[in-house]
């Protein structure tokens, strides 16, 4: 899943553990800047802090 930072006045200082290989510095940098990033979990105390990005599908109609 993709996720993101909700606002930049309010960044992630925690040690949360995003992915099943172990702690990542580099993803929490990333959140922290803004960016969306791919994650292989979400710590339940870490939903304050990000939102998930959900990508929206259009469907094209044909004209028949």
């Amino acid at each position: 899943m993709k996720i993101k930072l909700k606002s930049k006045d309010n960044p992630i200082t925690q040690m949360w553990c995003f992915n099943s290989n172990g702690y990542s510095s580099n993803i929490i940098d990333k959140i922290n800047s803004g960016k969306q990033v791919e994650v292989e979990k979400v710590p339940k105390p870490a939903w304050e802090y990000i939102e998930e990005v959900k990508t929206i599908k259009k469907k094209i109609k044909e004209n028949k």
